[in-house]
């Protein structure tokens, strides 16, 4: 077997990371690291009489009062799913992975687990350069952050100026809807002295007002609006009957005032 190459700090053995938390370590990745050996899979491990002895006097020496301190446990999804075991129970299983990797392990392990560091001279050249190619990406994103960063800032006022154009501080009468008059017209009423402001009177009783701050202004005077949806809807559910009744009644009081006032039907105006 190769002696490969390891790393104190990042526990790695021949390219591989031997995961470690707290006093457990990933008895899977140790069994990567020492080559996947089939035969020397941890579950074969932990099942024989050798394994079995030394997790039971481990187990009397550091759970003699039952304190809680787990020794074995099996790890399904996640990020590092596989069996995992205390650190010297790890060793033992070094130990029977290869001579070798047990040699490495008893320096690797123990200096992970007394919190020892090394000089990043003595790590190996692959790890080295994920170190180096890390660091270069997390620059590289610093610096491309900082630049969004500025952007954003420079949008921010561009932002605000438009908003002071689009949205000035002094309030705009947005005019809206249309008159009694040109709705009458769209409805393909002739023109009546007195009858727009009457339909108007009409359309505001049965609920086709606008808001008040929404007129029109014809000439000097301001004139209401009404919702031409709703005053078309009101025409053609008995609104014209009203109209017609009120247009009709018109024509017989001018017609009632022209005989009294001594004409006669030549010279009696047309009603436009």
């Amino acid at each position: 077997m190769s002696t490969g190459t390891y790393s104190t700090s990042a526990l790695v053995y021949n390219g591989e990371v031997i995961n470690a938390r707290d006093e457990m370590l990933s008895l899977t990745d140790m069994w990567k690291a020492a080559g996947g050996d089939k035969a020397k899979q941890p579950a074969n491990w932990l099942a024989s009489a050798e394994a079995q002895r030394f997790i039971q006097f481990l187990d009397d020496v550091l759970n003699p009062r039952n304190s809680g301190i787990e020794l074995v446990k099996a790890v399904r999804g996640g990020k590092s799913p596989g069996t995992w075991a205390h650190w010297q129970i790890g060793l033992a299983y070094a130990k029977y992975l290869s001579p070798e990797f047990h040699a490495k392990c008893n320096v690797i392990v123990r200096e992970r687990m007394e919190g020892k560091s090394i000089s990043v001279a003595s790590l190996p050249p692959e790890v080295l350069e994920m170190i180096r190619r890390d660091d270069g990406i997390s620059r590289m994103l610093a610096h491309k952050v900082t630049g969004i960063e500025r952007t954003v800032e420079a949008l921010t006022s561009v932002i605000a100026a438009i908003a002071q154009v689009v949205q000035p501080s002094t309030p705009v009468l947005i005019r809206q809807g249309r008159t009694a008059g040109q709705i009458l017209k769209s409805a393909g009423y002739p023109p009546m002295r007195g009858l727009a402001p009457w339909f108007g009177g009409l359309l505001t009783k049965v609920g086709c007002r606008v808001p008040d701050n929404a007129r029109a202004e014809i000439g000097t005077a301001r004139a209401r609006l009404f919702d031409p949806d709703k005053a078309e809807a009101y025409l053609e559910n008995g609104g014209r009957v009203a109209v017609d009744a009120k247009i009709a009644e018109r024509r017989g009081q001018m017609s009632l005032h022209l005989v009294r006032g001594g004409r006669t039907d030549e010279d009696r105006p047309s009603i436009q």
